[in-house]
């Protein structure tokens, strides 16, 4: 398991990891979670036998390659799924894995891998993962490797009950209010993101902002803080100008791009 784990093996490096589309449910009270990965990927050389990683207790129960269903077996944390279309080299090819469990609890977060399924000072439930060492897999499908990741980022769809907020990587898009008393968020990262870098908080998050005036234009300032921290998070403005400030610093001695992209974003966890 630590070589499949480790190595870049054949089943990896024939295709370049482009894009992830995950879109998931997740169930305070059942500590689970349910969902799907749309991964959008280049041919670099030809083959028919795709490694994908999820760690037990989590399982995949289906793979489709435009809507058909492949087959596929599991060693271990390994899955290899074995695709029908001809993987010509150069084409950019799609599949989606449907995946659900009960992802392994974090023991002592964040420096124990997994979630954390809490409370918060008024019994409202508190959501969060933690997943460096670990890696990605402890909780949804991917190329579990530090050699590749999403050249085009990711986007994140979290389903949760609608008292809650679910907070993610990147920019929020968009919240959806569904009819079965809960809320979709939709957050977005266009740039090139670590598996284990990818991480949610959800929780009884109140949201303020403020505009930077950054060196390319202006950059966003977005906190996202428990309820009862919010006057204390307020406080705390100055600093986080002051941290602004290095982005544009940043910016100015790495890539505008890259800053202006993503924002600037605090989250006081618990």
């Amino acid at each position: 398991q630590d070589t499949l784990r480790g190595s870049i093996t054949p089943e990896r490096v024939w295709w370049d990891l482009l894009h992830y589309n995950l879109d998931f449910k997740v169930s305070p009270s059942s500590k689970s979670i349910e969902g799907s990965n749309l991964i959008r990927y280049e041919v670099l050389s030809q083959n028919q036998l795709m490694q994908i990683d999820l760690q037990p207790p989590m399982e995949i129960t289906s793979v489709l390659e435009n809507n058909k269903e492949l087959n596929y077996n599991r060693e271990g944390n390994v899955y290899y799924i074995q695709l029908k279309k001809n993987q010509q080299i150069g084409a950019i090819n799609e599949i989606t894995i449907h995946f659900k469990g009960a992802p392994k609890i974090s023991n002592n977060p964040p420096w124990d891998d997994g979630f954390t399924w809490g409370k918060d000072n008024n019994g409202t439930d508190f959501i969060a993962t933690s997943c460096q060492g670990g890696g990605s897999s402890i909780w949804w499908p991917s190329k579990d490797h530090m050699y590749d990741e999403p050249d085009q980022g990711i986007e994140l769809s979290i389903t949760a009950p609608k008292h809650l907020m679910s907070v993610a990587n990147g920019r929020l898009i968009h919240t959806k209010k569904n009819s079965n008393h809960t809320n979709t968020s939709t957050w977005k990262v266009v740039n090139p993101i670590n598996n284990y870098g990818v991480n949610i908080n959800i929780g009884d998050y109140v949201h303020f902002s403020e505009v930077y005036d950054g060196i390319s234009g202006n950059l966003d300032m977005d906190y996202y803080v428990l309820r009862d921290n919010l006057e204390k998070a307020k406080k705390l403005c100055d600093a986080a100008k002051e941290a602004g400030a290095d982005c544009a610093k940043f910016q100015s001695f790495i890539s505008e791009k890259i800053v202006s992209a993503k924002g600037f974003a605090q989250m006081k966890l618990k």
